[in-house]
């Protein structure tokens, strides 16, 4: 649901911006609030799922916290907005710690792109189903905040169904709970585990590289600067976002395979390898989809599905990454770090750059800046990972075996 939190916002944002009289810049301020938020609870999140039961703790953050996102729809001014939907926020940066653990715990490591493809499948048929819908919003007065009501009103159900139906592969027992005297030693083990992730060399260069991914920004600029620069209308402008989502979810699929495949070839290098190349092949199409100009919507349609279909492979790829360096018993604070702590301060700090270059500069020179030049620097500097990667990965599998013999 976090995803299409965002397909919301990224969609509605013209409206929005009707409404409140705001500027781009309010784009990349909402976007960065809500990363911020994310980035302050995520690792808080990860501790109550090792405290508590996951199941309970995922159900509440990605789905009964959906009442947040109800307030936000119905907040009087953009302040209040950005209030409501800062603490909806603040709750979904707690689900894909977790649900990614869970992930790690049920599959191996030769399956863990597929597994993780899958996932991240799932999470853009939502954000490409639901965008389209949103779009047609746009005809309707105050079209906006039918789409946060409704997507609100979809969490709380998901937080029923998640109690109802999932099982989770390492249920809390009783007496693996701690008690309110644990607290203090439970807060050491936390600490030491920070300390046990940064000491892991091949973590502390994944941490740098996704610092330094500017990728992200396009799925929240994308729907506006159709509108802005290239002067389509919201609900023309929205039917992109469809095949984004769809080239996303064959970018999961089949990236997900052909990284297991590749791994298995070369289990040392192949993820590298792939993480490299969908980021190079990503600033190339990036560049020539901020150069077209075109009366029609087709091209873009096609161009943003490449998109979509490359920017599919980055948590497909940066995943098992991860979860091939980290011990199992750290994996939902590694991915609470990583992913829900320096991708989202990453991505919230470029969002808002983007939108105070936008105002300054233009949509069109921003976006070549954070996504094309930032992206294209990444994916070259990523080579320093080839190194580190092998011997960590090694190690890990070596310690794995030997626990699962003993």
């Amino acid at each position: 649901m976090d995803n299409a939190e965002n397909s919301i916002t990224t969609v509605m944002f013209p409206l929005m911006r009707d409404a409140f009289g705001l500027s781009a810049a309010a784009l990349g301020t909402i976007v960065a609030v809500a990363k911020v938020a994310g980035a302050a609870t995520s690792v808080p999140w990860a501790m109550l799922g090792r405290r508590y039961s996951r199941r309970t703790v995922l159900a509440i953050c990605s789905g009964f916290w959906g009442v947040w996102i109800i307030a936000a729809g119905m907040s009087t001014n953009f302040t209040l907005f950005l209030v409501f939907y800062g603490i909806g926020a603040a709750g979904f940066a707690g689900s894909g710690a977790i649900a990614l653990e869970i992930l790690g715990d049920v599959y191996d490591d030769h399956h863990r792109g597929r597994a993780t493809g899958i996932l991240y499948a799932g999470v853009a048929i939502i954000a490409g189903a639901s965008a389209p819908v949103f779009g047609l919003l746009a005809h309707l007065d105050n079209g906006w905040r039918y789409g946060y009501l409704g997507s609100g009103a979809v969490c709380l159900v998901i937080g029923v169904l998640i109690l109802v139906f999932l099982d989770d592969p390492r249920p809390l027992t009783a007496s693996s709970a701690p008690h309110r005297g644990e607290l203090e030693a439970k807060a050491r083990k936390a600490r030491n585990g920070l300390r046990e992730l940064l000491r892991i060399r091949s973590f502390r260069y994944l941490l740098v590289q996704r610092l330094f991914s500017g990728q992200n920004v396009v799925m929240s600029f994308g729907i506006v600067f159709l509108v802005e620069e290239r002067g389509f209308s919201t609900s023309t402008a929205s039917v992109a976002a469809l095949p984004f989502s769809l080239g996303y979810v064959v970018g999961t699929l089949l990236g997900g395979r052909l990284l297991d495949r590749l791994h298995l070839v070369l289990p040392r290098s192949g993820r590298v390898i792939m993480l490299q190349a969908s980021q190079l092949a990503f600033a190339a199409i990036a560049f020539v989809t901020l150069q077209v100009t075109t009366e029609g919507i087709t091209p873009y349609v096609v161009l943003f599905a490449m998109l979509g279909l490359l920017q599919g492979q980055v948590p497909v790829v940066n995943r098992p990454l991860v979860m091939a360096v980290v011990p199992p018993h750290l994996r939902s604070l590694a991915f609470a770090v990583s992913v829900y702590l320096v991708e989202s301060l990453a991505y919230g700090g470029y969002a808002l750059l983007t939108g105070y270059l936008g105002d300054q500069i233009g949509l069109q020179p921003a976006l070549l800046l954070i996504t094309v030049a930032l992206t294209t620097a990444n994916g070259l500097a990523s080579a320093a990972l080839y190194h580190p990667y092998a011997r960590d990965s090694t190690e890990q599998a070596r310690r794995e075996v030997t626990t699962n013999k003993g």
